[in-house]
């Protein structure tokens, strides 16, 4: 009984979830039926289940979300975030690329052939964001408010 009482307690919470086929869900029911442990334990998975479904859900209000949303000292502190994100990032890569270009210990086919995959992956994402931009002119979900 043992052995069958550690597979029915990994089964459980799927049969409580209806997530079982049809044969184990019939197997767990008659387990349980003659398991006071499996059986108190099922009863305690839905009392947890029913405990929290019965919860309310913290929801903001409407006014209170465009509120926060247009907080001036929000928007212009993640403005100034990322012109320091991207300013500090791009000063780096900058210096990296220079100083890789005036090494002069790699020759310019070295150079060219480690900095081809580099060059793609920056044109592709310049591509991306060039769609996403022109996209941006006609994206039905622009004025949409959460």
């Amino acid at each position: 009984m043992q052995h069958n009482c550690e597979q029915v307690e990994t089964l459980i919470s799927g049969y409580i979830d209806d997530e079982l086929t049809q044969q184990q869900s019939q197997q767990v029911f008659i387990h349980i039926e003659s398991c006071a442990k499996c059986q108190a334990l099922y009863q305690e998975l839905k009392q947890i289940q029913s405990g929290l479904a019965a919860m309310e859900q913290a929801t903001m209000k409407d006014s209170e979300i465009q509120q926060l949303m247009s907080d001036k000292w929000a928007t212009t502190s993640g403005a100034l975030g990322w012109l320091l994100l991207i300013g500090s990032v791009s000063l780096i890569v900058g210096f990296i690329v220079v100083q890789f270009f005036a090494n002069d210990q790699l020759s310019l086919a070295m150079k060219l052939f480690i900095s081809a995959p580099i060059a793609g992956v920056l044109f592709l994402l310049l591509s991306v964001l060039r769609q996403r931009l022109i996209a941006r002119k006609n994206d039905r979900y622009k004025g949409v408010d959460l």
